[in-house]
C-alpha cells in the first residue's frame, strides 16, 4: 500500500505530514442501488464492487470512511489506529463524541504499512470500505477474498470529500442521506467563503516545508486538502499549476528542492511544519514572499494539521474553526 506521510511531516505517501477525480461534485461511481436499495454495485480504481445485502460489520481503511459513517449514524467494527494528530485513545479528535470501543476496534496504525490481512480478518467484515486509499491491486485482491470492497476510485489519495462521502452512502445503502451531508458541507463552505470576500482570487499553495529532508512537498490541485481551500475562494498558485501539469505519475503533491521554493510563490501560503520550523528556522523560506509580508499561515499543531489533511464531513468543520482566522488575516495582509 503506497501511504502518503499519512497526514504527518512527510507527505501524509510520505497520510501523516507529507491522499478519484478532481471533480468537486457527486461521485458517478455508484452504478446501481442509487436508492438505497441492494444488491448496489460500485466502480472504483481496480473494477466494480457490489455489495449484495445491508452490510453489518463494516471495516474502514485509509482515512475518513469511518467518519462518514458516524455521520450516517453508523460504527464500524474496524477502523485504522492513528497516531499522528491522533487522540491518546488513537482516533480523530472530531470523532471523540462517535468513537465507541465496546463496538470498534482500532487495528494497527496505517503510518506503519499495509494492515496485515490477518488483522482485517479478525474483524470477521461483511464490507471493507477503503474510498481514500494507495493500495495496490495486489492487496486489493487479498482485501476482496475477504469480503466486498469499496476502493478508491482513480488515483491513489485524491478522492474528493463529496466523493468519498456518496461512495460510502452507497455502500451502506443510505445515498439520500449521504447526499444530505454533501449538501450541508458545501453549504457550510459557501457561507465561510461569503463571509470572507478577502479569499477571493487570491493565489494559494500548500506546501509541507520539512526541511529535514532538504525538500518541501507541495500539494497538487487534486488533494483534497488543497480543494477544500479553494472551495472558500482561493485559487492554485501558477506554480503550483505548473508541477501538476508535469505529473506523470499522477500523484497527489511534487517534492521539490528548498532552493527552488520561488517557483510555488503565492498570495496565501499555508505550511505545514514540525516543531519550531518557521521562516526564522531557514533561510529558504525568505523565497516565498507570503513570510515577508505576513501572508503565511504556518501550522505545526498536529491535530490541525491532521483536520486540514484528512478532508471529511466531520474533519472540515472542526478544522474551520481552527484555520479560517489565520487565514483570513494572511488574505488581507495579502492585498
Amino acid at each position: 500500500m503506497k501511504l502518503p506521510l499519512r497526514l504527518g511531516i512527510a507527505a501524509l505517501a510520505i497520510t501523516t505530514l507529507v491522499g478519484c477525480s478532481a471533480d468537486t461534485g457527486s461521485s458517478d461511481g455508484a452504478t446501481s442501488g442509487a436508492d438505497g436499495s441492494f444488491p448496489v454495485s460500485i466502480d472504483h480504481t481496480f473494477g466494480t464492487t457490489t455489495v449484495d445485502s445491508s452490510p453489518q460489520r463494516l471495516v474502514t481503511m485509509g482515512w475518513n470512511a469511518q467518519d462518514v459513517l458516524y455521520a450516517l449514524g453508523l460504527s464500524p467494527v474496524g477502523q485504522p489506529r492513528y497516531s499522528y494528530g491522533a487522540t491518546p485513545a488513537g482516533i480523530m479528535p472530531w470523532t471523540e463524541k462517535y468513537f465507541d470501543p465496546t463496538e470498534t476496534t482500532l487495528y494497527e496504525d496505517p503510518a506503519a504499512g499495509e494492515p496485515s490481512i490477518e488483522a482485517i480478518a479478525a474483524l470477521a467484515p461483511d464490507a471493507i470500505l477503503a474510498p481514500y486509499e494507495g493500495f495496490d491491486e495486489a492487496y486489493y485482491d487479498k482485501l476482496s477474498a475477504l469480503a466486498p470492497t469499496v476502493a478508491y476510485p482513480g488515483d491513489a489519495w485524491q478522492t474528493t470529500w463529496q466523493d468519498q462521502t456518496t461512495l460510502v452512502g452507497q455502500a451502506v445503502g443510505k445515498p439520500e442521506e449521504a447526499r444530505g451531508l454533501v449538501d450541508g458541507l458545501g453549504r457550510t463552505l459557501s457561507d465561510t467563503a461569503a463571509a470572507h470576500p478577502e479569499f477571493a482570487g487570491k493565489t494559494l499553495a500548500v506546501v509541507n516545508l520539512d526541511t529535514a529532508s532538504g525538500e518541501a512537498n507541495v500539494y497538487l490541485p487534486t488533494d483534497p486538502r488543497v480543494q477544500v481551500l479553494t472551495e472558500l475562494g482561493f485559487v492554485d498558485a501558477p506554480g503550483v499549476e505548473a508541477l501538476a501539469e508535469d505529473n506523470p505519475a499522477g500523484n497527489f503533491f511534487k517534492s521539490i528542492s528548498l532552493e527552488n521554493l520561488r517557483d510555488i510563490d503565492a498570495d496565501v501560503v499555508v505550511g505545514f511544519v514540525s516543531g519550531n520550523a518557521g521562516p526564522a528556522s531557514d533561510p529558504a523560506f525568505a523565497q516565498l514572499s507570503a513570510f515577508g509580508r505576513g501572508s503565511a499561515v504556518v501550522l505545526s499543531d498536529e491535530q490541525v494539521i491532521s483536520g486540514l489533511s484528512s478532508v471529511s464531513v466531520l474533519s472540515v468543520p472542526w478544522v474551520l474553526d481552527k484555520i479560517v482566522p489565520q487565514l483570513a488575516e494572511a488574505a488581507r495582509r495579502a492585498g
